[in-house]
């Protein structure tokens, strides 16, 4: 009996994740849809790409439909089912690999109705030349520093570092263990410096300082589409520095 009150909500859970999502014919409308538009694009070159849109129903029921088309630069988008742990599916729209076009990525919706509508627009990030990026030597015996130009659009610096130590039990097996990850705001031109002493753990050994300097902002989606609604679009340079 006193499990009873958390197997009703768990099997409940469960049946409404096994059946299925909203079916095409009761999204008549934009307003009747949340859309989570994201992006991955390459620093590099701006048609190295990956996109995703999520539709959500008024109630944060997925929305999903071959019958239902999504756009992007006017290429249709796949559907994916996408199985998950415990009897769950995601249903997603996906394209690889879209140019820009005047400098945009706009993203157009068709209803099982046949009624289209403009979804959302985002700017194409800028390119930049991940050599910009220079790195101090690795050198744990004095302060380690980074400084970079003309990284177009980064505003976020993650910085990781990567310690080894023996295995206590066996000797002649290092293990890696991951330091703690700090991010801060930064432009496009600028510099970042570790102190010496932050390179150092008790009986461990400074690895790999890993950076990412990260490209991140959002577009403008149609004004009634369900709240929550948005388009993100991201991307990276990563910079990594061994040490000996």
């Amino acid at each position: 009996m006193h499990f009873t009150k958390y197997i009703i909500p768990l099997l409940g859970l469960l049946l409404s994740s096994c059946s299925g999502p909203v079916p095409a014919s009761k999204v008549t409308d934009i307003s009747d849809i949340k859309a989570e538009i994201d992006i991955y694009q390459s620093l590099t070159d701006s048609a190295d790409n990956i996109m995703s849109v999520a539709l959500y129903d008024k109630n944060d029921k997925e929305i999903g439909s071959d019958s239902i088309s999504l756009f992007v630069n006017e290429k249709k988008t796949e559907y994916k089912v996408i199985e998950q742990l415990y009897y769950t599916k995601n249903y997603l729209y996906r394209i690889e690999d879209v140019a820009p076009e005047n400098k945009q990525y706009q993203f157009q919706i068709q209803l099982s109705n046949g009624k289209k509508f403009d979804l959302g627009a985002v700017s194409a990030l800028k390119l930049s030349d991940p050599s910009r990026i220079i790195g101090s030597e690795a050198n744990t015996n004095q302060d380690f520093s980074v400084r970079w130009s003309d990284l177009y659009e980064v505003n976020n610096l993650s910085i990781s570092k990567t310690f080894e130590k023996k295995d206590k039990e066996n000797p002649n097996i290092t293990i890696a263990t991951p330091g703690r990850n700090d991010t801060v705001k930064i432009r496009q031109d600028g510099s970042y410096s570790i102190p010496r002493e932050k390179l150092f753990k008790a009986d461990e050994k400074l690895s790999i300082i890993s950076m990412q300097f990260i490209a991140r902002k959002t577009g403008t989606v149609h004004p009634l589409l369900l709240k929550g609604s948005y388009i993100k679009i991201y991307g990276n340079h990563d910079h990594d520095i061994f040490f000996k």
